[in-house]
């Protein structure tokens, strides 16, 4: 009968999904940026020094951290047997001491504390003192590589192909092999949204209500524009889900994110949220100034949005207006347009309501679902519901009055439509699908963004094809 060692397992890549040092570095830098970036100082000081003092400032959340499932399962499956179980770890002593409490299942968790980084080389010292007549060892990394060398057994979970081919080559059989997925280019393309690019039509929208579709040069410049607000907003994306992490994690749907669900790690979301936006603001400048200054705007309030602006009530959903304004403001600025004001009014309240349709959403969901007092992450009670519903009402009729105004005022006198008058029908279309919106939010039946909603609705469609038809022939 073969002789089973005590296992020892690695906690950051191994039975996390994610690095828990590199997800509190984040978080710190966040929500405390001076702060975090005098800790750096502490690097000094050596490793372990640096991870207590950040784990001082941001204690770590791991109510609903991710874990690796399957690895997880086969751990209980050894406890079950009598296997005695290890949590060794690089992380701050803390943060083992919050794993081992959370699930239950090690004799012991050890991490790094008072100067003493365990890891690598250091890692196997202690095990080799701890344990002296041998062990098994879980872990997942290059650091790892010396450890399973004086290993009596391996379990490797990696997909790294050197890690394996290095496992191989020991003299510790390998006991057990998991292969955790690769984010791939559709979990990225989800985590990005680029389905939510679709918003950034609205910067097209100057460019058609001015009638000047047939400039070339005005066309591509506005191409490019929308492209650079795509990369922007998919920066924010990220950076938005990394901030609501946590609040995520604790919601029945968002938990689902790739970010959340640890599928895409939080450094990696970090780095390609930093390399997406500095990508849309060295392409715009290439485009004009004014279109950098005004994306800049959009960038500055998009992430003071995520750090601050989401948790004030209705100064969050009045803020998600003005960026969708801010779209028909780079649209107009690219191609060098006088601006409507009519036309920035009904768009400030027609997405002020849209977004308070989206939060009402939100309110009476948490409300069935948790049967909580207040909205995690957001500044919302669940008693907010009817006041949420009579202003995203009010707003929406608002919206139409100044699109009727619009139409009346602006549109219908300037000599450019050969028939002006069917321009007086997008007005009741337009009330048909905001009616709708909100029909359906009181509902219940609509479960997602408004915009989003209308994208995979029908209906939504069908109403569009025929605000489409009606400009056309106002035109023709």
């Amino acid at each position: 009968m073969t002789k089973t060692y005590p296992l020892a397992v690695d906690l950051d890549g191994t039975l996390l999904k994610n690095d828990s040092l590199i997800e509190m570095f984040i978080f710190s830098l966040m929500r405390r940026p001076w702060e975090t970036l005098l800790i750096l100082l502490s690097l000094l000081g050596g490793r372990a020094n640096f991870k207590n003092k950040l784990a001082q400032i941001n204690k770590l959340d791991i109510s609903n951290i991710p874990l690796r499932e399957e690895f997880y399962e086969y751990l209980l499956q050894e406890k079950s047997k009598g296997r005695e179980l290890f949590l060794v770890t690089a992380a701050d002593q803390s943060v083992a001491d919050d794993i081992h409490k959370k699930l239950g299942i090690f004799k012991e968790a050890i991490g790094s504390a008072n100067g003493y980084n365990l890891k690598g080389k250091k890692k196997l010292k202690y095990l080799q003192s701890l344990f002296p007549d041998g062990f098994s060892y879980a872990g997942d990394s290059l650091s790892d590589i010396a450890i399973w060398r004086e290993a009596k057994s391996i379990i490797l979970v990696s997909n790294n192909r050197k890690i394996l081919k290095s496992a191989k080559s020991m003299k510790g059989n390998i006991e057990q092999t998991f292969f955790p997925k690769k984010a791939s280019l559709r979990i990225w393309m989800k985590s990005l949204r680029i389905h939510q690019w679709s918003k950034n039509l609205l910067i097209f929208l100057p460019l058609l209500l001015s009638h000047q579709y047939s400039n070339f040069t005005l066309v591509a410049n506005v191409i490019v524009a929308f492209f650079c607000m795509g990369l922007i907003a998919s920066g924010t994306y990220l950076i938005n889900d990394i901030s609501d992490l946590e609040a995520d994690r604790s919601h029945k749907t968002k938990k689902f994110r790739p970010i959340a669900s640890g599928d895409i790690g939080t450094g990696s979301a970090f780095v390609v949220a930093l390399l997406s936006i500095l990508s849309g603001l060295l392409i715009a400048s290439v485009v004009s100034l004014q279109f950098l200054m005004v994306l800049f705007i959009y960038l500055i309030l998009t992430l003071t949005y995520s750090f601050y602006l989401k948790k004030v009530p209705m100064l969050d959903v009045f803020s998600l207006g003005v960026l969708y304004t801010l779209r028909i403001v780079m649209g107009t600025v690219v191609i060098g347009a006088l601006f409507s004001s009519w036309l920035l009014m009904f768009s400030i309240f027609f997405f002020f309501s849209l977004s308070l349709a989206k939060r009402y959403v939100e309110i009476i969901d948490a409300e069935t679902a948790y049967n909580a007092e207040y909205i995690k992450g957001r500044g919302y009670k669940v008693s907010d519901a009817p006041i949420i519903l009579s202003f995203g009402i009010a707003t929406s009729t608002l919206s139409l009055l100044i699109l009727t105004l619009y139409v009346a005022n602006e549109a219908y006198p300037k000599d450019i439509y050969n028939n002006p008058e069917f321009l007086w029908g997008i007005t009741p279309i337009v009330l048909l699908w905001i009616m709708r919106i909100w029909f359906l939010s009181h509902r219940r039946e609509m479960k997602d963004d408004p915009v989003a909603f209308a994208l995979r609705d029908a209906i939504s469609w069908c109403l569009g094809f025929l605000i489409l038809t009606l400009f056309v022939i106002a035109i023709y």
